[in-house]
């Protein structure tokens, strides 16, 4: 047997026909493992007032693909894009505060998260000003250009 595209692609297609999490095959000294994972979303939701968001740092909600995120219905929303092909971080580091949470005011050129691409932090900075009404996306996960990462109303 060889390692070749052809080869990854009947692999990749046996795992989803045998409904598999994943396959590691060893060929010629070459290790290939392939996993499907669960499309999991964590949402972030936090209330406006900076009380509550002292007594709660985050709430995590599980949705799985099947289910409806319940979309902000204020129609004046600004977002804010991905610049790139990254990793998502809404800290400057795990242990750091995040630079924002919703509610918070935001003006042009204030840093929003950082988006990782090939070990480069690269820092996405605020398009508009306004308050942060949604953080679309979870601490850590990937991102592709045009994802809309952040609404601001």
């Amino acid at each position: 047997m060889k390692l070749d595209l052809e080869t990854i692609k009947k692999l990749a297609e046996s795992v989803k026909e045998n409904n598999l999490t994943e396959v590691t095959v060893e060929i010629d000294g070459v290790k290939l493992t392939l996993k499907k994972e669960e499309l999991v979303q964590k949402v972030v939701e936090m209330t406006a007032s900076a009380p509550a968001r002292e007594m709660v740092s985050q709430e995590e909600v599980t949705v799985t693909e099947n289910s409806v995120v319940e979309n902000v219905a204020d129609e004046n929303l600004q977002e804010v894009i991905s610049p790139m092909v990254g990793t998502f971080y809404s800290a400057p580091s795990p242990e750091a505060e995040a630079f924002v949470k919703v509610g918070d005011k935001v003006e042009v050129g204030d840093t929003l998260c950082i988006v990782e691409a090939m070990k480069m932090m690269n820092e996405v900075k605020s398009t508009v000003a306004g308050v942060v009404a949604k953080i679309n996306v979870p601490n850590g996960e990937n991102v592709k250009k045009g994802d809309v990462l952040f609404l601001i109303k």
